[in-house]
């Protein structure tokens, strides 16, 4: 009987342990301050008025050297199509103190991609004040892996924004307002969540599962 007990102990707790994961859980956000407060284990503001992006005379490409450099630096590699990053748009960016945004969309020559060097939970963005677009999420890298999802950015104010638990290592921005089909954008941004502690009822059966391991090593030991 008792040997029975600890190998039901044991197959439970590798149960919870190794138990395959659940789908994915999307979340569309049209407020940037929650969106914010889900991806609480970190955050980042690609904020393109502020250092190191601000050193760089406009209009400049994503891809050019220096610029690429330090967008890496924040946990972003662009790819897919090379847009120009303008500046003198403060008449149509919405957020005081902001004056340059990244061309985009069809009429501008495609649109764009971002790889993260590190895989996010989340990632958001603002488009200029009368256009938007969408931005979807990917598994892979390079638009690659699973679709996780997608949401509308803009226009002007109106955040766009997800997150997934399943984490995302690439994210592509489409433009789809009028037939020119191009955008600006600009304040992209991404994180994580927290780190997840496991429910105390699962570290008990975690701890039952172990304990039963060192009785049975001992109890071998002992009749050998």
């Amino acid at each position: 009987m008792r040997k029975r007990f600890l190998a039901a102990a044991l197959v439970i707790s590798a149960a919870v342990l190794g138990s395959a994961p659940a789908s994915a859980t999307v979340i569309s956000y049209t407020s940037q301050t929650t969106f914010e407060s889900a991806l609480n284990g970190s955050f980042t503001l690609v904020n393109l008025d502020a250092p190191p992006l601000s050193g760089f005379a406009v209009p400049y490409f994503l891809e050019d050297v220096a610029p690429a450099a330090a967008f890496l630096s924040l946990g972003i590699d662009f790819f897919n199509f090379n847009a120009e990053v303008v500046g003198d748009q403060a008449f149509q960016i919405p957020i005081p103190g902001r004056d340059r945004l990244i061309n985009n969309g069809t009429g501008f020559g495609g649109e764009i991609g971002v790889n993260f060097t590190s895989a996010v939970n989340g990632v958001g963005a603002f488009s200029n004040d009368i256009d938007y677009g969408r931005i979807q999420a990917y598994s892979g890298a390079d638009f690659g892996g699973a679709f996780l999802g997608e949401v509308q950015f803009g226009p002007g104010v109106d955040f766009g924004g997800l997150t997934s638990t399943d984490l995302i290592r690439s994210a592509r921005f489409t433009c789809d307002f009028n037939d020119d089909l191009k955008c600006g954008v600009y304040d992209i941004q991404f994180g994580t969540f927290a780190a997840s502690v496991p429910e105390p009822a699962t570290l008990v059966l975690f701890g039952t599962g172990l304990a039963g391991l060192g009785a049975l090593r001992r109890r071998r030991k002992a009749s050998a």
